[in-house]
This record gives C-alpha cells, structure tokens and sequence, in this order.
C-alpha cells in the first residue's frame, strides 16, 4: 500500500482526469490520504449539467441521459465489523445524483434504495463495476415509453461532442433503429420484417437478437450482419447475457400460452427457414409469467448453439437494462445455476417488497417470487438483518 501512496502528485492528477463519473473520483479518494489531497472534491452545490437528447418522433421527448452501473459492493476486510463478518459482497446499481451525491439502486427493478444498515463510507466499501446500464428519462424522471433498450453508438462517442452522438435501440414492437443527435427521424436497421428481442455489447461489438434467437452483428456502418445460426426456439422472449467471455441465450417460455414450434403455421416456419426469418406477426401477444426457461451457448468455432442444463455457480440478472453474469461464490446468499428476471406486469419497478423479482432454478425448473424464497435476496443491498 506504501508503493500506491508514494505515487508522484503529476500522475494522480493525471488518473483522476480521466475518471469517467464523480462516484470514481469520490472512490478515488478514499484510496488514503494522498491520493484524497491530489484530487479536489467535486462540488456538491452546483447542479451537474446533463445530456438532453431532443428525440423525434414517434417519440417527441426531451430525454435526459442516464448512466449507471452495475457493481459488487464489498466491505473491505480492513473495516468488516463483527455484524458484517458473515459478508462477501452485493450486487448494486450504483449512480449519482443531480449533485453528484452517490446513489443506489436495485439492479433489476431500478428501485431507489433509501434504507441502509450502515453509513456508506466508502473506506470501508468498495465498488466493483460488473456492467453498464443507460436509460432514458423525463424532465419528471419518468422513463421515454416505446425504448426497449438502448446503447449509445458508437459507446466511444464522447458525450460532449454532439455531433458524434447517437444511440442504437431496440423500439417498440421489436424494431431496430439508429438516431444521431441532429437527425430528424429514426433509421431502421435490418429487415423491416424482423422483430428483436435483446442488444449487447460483447466484445466491444453490438448484437442484438431476433425472436427467432438468430443473433446479428451491428457493423459501425450500421450494416446489420449475420453473427449465428438461428436457434428456432420458441419462448417468446430471448435474452442475451455474457458469461465467463461466451455468449448465451435465455428462451423464455410463458405460462398460459406456453409456445412449442406447433403452435405456428409450418408454412411460416419453413418461410423462416428458407428465406432469412422474413415472419411477421408470429409473437403472440402475452402478459403471463414466464413458466419455463431454457439456456443456451453460442460455439464460435462450429458455429453451433449448444443447450446448457447447468450453470454451475453462475447466475444470470436479466435486468430492464443491463443482463449480466455473475458468481454466487462472490456474492453473500443466494445459490448458482439459476436466473433472476423480471416478470410482465411487474416492471413497474415498485421494488422487492412487491414481488416483482422472480428466479428461476434450473435444478428443478421451478420458478418462484423472491419474497417465497428470501434466502436468494441476500446477494441484493441492503442485506436481510432479519
């Protein structure tokens, strides 16, 4: 710790510069006591100016954006308190506020938390970024409707130079479209007929996948190009997630209108099949639970899916979001080889008190509230003192 402490005041000041937020720089800090004296404190009187994106139709929106990441939150072992002593860490959404006071969130239903055990002393815990996450709000803080999910594009696009900003969404009704700061309309990628369910950033590249699990690479001349074979699952929503640098997929399948290749028109699947997925209207429209999932692997080389039974010590977060990876040995609570989502009419967001997490244990299959098994909570802030 001396040798980090000894470093030259010149190339603190230069690694403090290149922060991204004011939560690294407030980190940043709390390092000891020379790194607190080369870096000024950020003010917190002065309202932190934010990017205002003036959206065109169908949206017509002015849209602050919003970035936050995903983190695991740990005591360090320096301060760990006898009450915390059973912890390894959480899972957290990590923000700031409008004067760059640090803020949390749950990570899958972006519920504020106010409530916390202990003061936040950022000596005492360190924050890990596992992933980020962008939304799109209102002056009212509510979010822009129709924007399944988004990335800015390219994500190297500094935020500060308008004229090189953009983002790549996933719209309404499964559409794929492209808007640069200055333009006045949308630009709708791929084929017109083809209805998307998810977009990732792996490997530094945009994918997104279709609802009939074909995943396409967005080339940065925004030509949408061919990345895998299809799958031909039929679930009726499909995730992408990373895990351990490979590409999966989550097929959802729904309760009451549980979907098998049956249940479509065999001359609109082999329509699929033979002419490049040009289906329309196949997706049934559904408010259900999702009653049974699937997992599957992309292998690169053979270029093949390959259906996964076990996640091992894995768990997937699909969050509204952000879906990442993460293992339960790093995490207090909870168990691997399962998934935690979000169900239907539970995006609303109204947090872990009203049920609206889900997991999914592939060991037997079975699918449970969080609030049936508290015991798979513990890998969320604030912990279960309980």
């Amino acid at each position: 710790m001396s040798l980090w402490a000894d470093l030259p005041t010149e190339v603190l000041d230069m690694i403090s510069k290149c922060l991204d937020s004011r939560v690294d720089l407030l980190c940043f800090r709390a390092v000891c006591t020379s790194w607190r004296y080369s870096a000024s404190l950020p003010s917190f009187d002065q309202e932190i100016p934010r990017l205002v994106l003036k959206l065109p139709p169908p949206f017509h929106a002015d849209a602050i954006l919003m970035q936050t990441a995903v983190c695991r939150m740990e005591l360090t072992s320096k301060h760990r308190s006898s009450f915390f002593s059973f912890s390894k860490s959480w899972l957290v959404k990590v923000g700031q506020s409008k004067y760059g006071q640090l803020q949390l969130w749950n990570p899958l239903t972006n519920h504020r938390i106010k409530y916390s055990p202990t003061s936040l002393n950022l000596i005492d815990f360190k924050f890990v970024q596992l992933n980020k996450a962008f939304s799109l709000k209102r002056s009212r803080r509510s979010l822009v409707s129709g924007i399944i999910k988004f990335f800015p594009f390219p994500m190297a696009a500094s935020c500060s130079d308008m004229d090189e900003f953009g983002i790549l969404a996933i719209c309404h009704e499964g559409k794929l479209g492209y808007w640069r700061s200055g333009d006045v309309g949308w630009t709708l990628l791929g084929d017109m007929n083809f209805q998307y369910d998810d977009i990732i950033v792996w490997k530094d590249q945009f994918y997104v996948i279709d609802t009939w699990g074909t995943v396409y690479w967005i080339h940065p001349s925004l030509k949408v190009i061919q990345y895998s074979p299809p799958l031909y699952g039929c679930g009726k929503q499909k995730n992408l997630v990373e895990s351990c640098g490979d590409l999966y997929v989550v097929d959802r399948y729904l309760d009451g209108e549980r979907s098998t290749c049956e249940d479509f028109d065999y001359e609109d699947v082999m329509d699929y099949i033979y002419n490049s997925g040009r289906v329309s209207n196949l997706r049934k429209q559904s408010r259900s639970t999702a009653a049974e999932m699937r997992v599957y692997k992309l292998d690169e080389e053979l270029g093949t899916w390959v259906d996964v039974k076990s996640l091992d010590d894995q768990i997937f977060v699909l969050g509204t979001d952000c879906s990442l990876s993460i293992s339960c040995r790093d995490f207090n609570g909870g168990k691997g080889n399962c998934i935690y989502f979000m169900d239907g009419d539970d995006y609303a967001r109204r947090g872990l008190s009203a049920c609206s997490i889900h997991v999914f244990q592939l060991e037997d299959r079975s699918s449970e509230k969080l609030d049936v098994i508290p015991e798979f909570s513990d890998i969320f802030w604030p912990p279960n003192i309980v």
